[in-house]
């Protein structure tokens, strides 16, 4: 495994633990606007998400011909 593959692992993992400590923290402190904001974010991530399934399921055929 390459150094750089290493660092990128080594900052995802703590990237990851940040976010879960202040997730923790800010549901402790906050718990109504915590859910609200995540529920948002939930929402939001699904529509866009299908919104991108849809545009590629609808996409025309390119005109070159070629078989995808």
């Amino acid at each position: 495994m390459s150094v750089k593959t290493k660092l990128a692992r080594k900052a995802v993992k703590s990237t990851a633990k940040h976010t879960a400590r202040g997730t923790t923290s800010k549901l402790a402190h906050k718990p109504f606007r915590t859910v609200t904001l995540l529920t948002a974010g939930a929402v939001i991530g699904l529509v866009v998400g299908w919104l991108v399934a849809n545009s590629k399921s609808t996409e025309q055929p390119s005109e070159t011909g070629a078989v995808s």
